[in-house]
């Protein structure tokens, strides 16, 4: 099932993106609705990951082409903001959780403006809402896994952005921390933002999101969470893994049955 939306946030067009000629993704196509929160659910390996750094450019794809606002990514940059996966950054790099950030308030047209008072205001409130005002001096490489991830995403809260772009948020945090992500992410909907998040629960995918789209390389399903978690489309992403399609079977018999796929490096 792939259910097309007028007036969509974020459109995909037979998009393709290869590795040593063997396809990552294939042959993308669908609309996302604008005000959702909206969940991209496959198996490893599946090419989710690939998919979203195409989104924001940092892939560029075989064929095919992408549309957001309705208009080419570089129109739109200010209004798009992406949270990488943690696994991806160098957490390292000698800097604080305030000047990260701060560096949600800077773009590619203006990377030498001066802070002003609004900014400083915009900033404060973005570590506020992620609960990090005791860290904001701390550097970012003593913080625990949940505490980075939460800096990243106030640093996308900070760019104030229409549409965030979030991959594995909730990978290797605790449920306390996951809890907060999430009903942030539910409050940013209720001001209108759209969400796009990566993600490996297939028993909170339900619960979290309004709209689901699942691919396995190709994509199988793009809709409305109640019309598309359904047995038969789940078993279409995830075929051939039997002991995830055993969970997901038995998922969908009983509520509040655990199913977490583990964590490889490549989405």
């Amino acid at each position: 099932m792939i259910e097309h939306v007028e007036n969509p946030v974020l459109e995909l067009h037979n998009l393709t993106v290869t590795y040593d000629n063997k396809p990552a993704v294939w042959n993308l196509d669908y609309t996302l609705p604008a005000g959702k929160l909206i969940g991209v659910i496959g198996p490893n390996g599946s090419g989710k990951t690939t998919m979203m750094k195409a989104i924001m450019g940092l892939i560029k794809p075989s064929s095919g082409y992408i549309k957001l606002f309705g208009r080419d990514l570089a129109d739109v940059r200010d209004k798009v903001a992406y949270v990488p996966q943690r696994g991806s950054v160098d957490w390292d790099f000698p800097v604080n959780v305030y000047d990260t950030v701060t560096m949600g308030r800077f773009n590619r047209k203006n990377l030498f403006k001066r802070i002003n008072n609004k900014d400083k205001e915009i900033i404060s409130d973005a570590i506020k809402k992620v609960q990090l005002e005791a860290f904001a001096k701390r550097q970012i490489s003593q913080l625990s896994g949940g505490q980075q991830q939460r800096v990243f995403i106030a640093r996308a809260l900070a760019q104030e952005a229409d549409l965030y772009l979030l991959d594995e948020p909730f990978a290797g945090v605790d449920a306390a921390t996951e809890n907060a992500i999430i009903s942030l992410l539910k409050e940013m909907k209720q001001q209108g933002k759209t969400i796009v998040v990566v993600h490996h629960d297939l028993q909170t995918a339900s619960k979290y999101f309004d709209w689901l789209v699942l691919i396995n390389t190709r994509l199988i399903a793009s809709g409305k969470t109640e019309e598309v978690f359904q047995k038969e489309i789940l078993e279409k992403t995830y075929g051939g893994r039997l002991q995830i399609l055993t969970q997901v079977a038995e998922l969908l018999k009983q509520q509040g049955y655990p199913v977490r796929e583990k964590k490889r490096p490549k989405g």
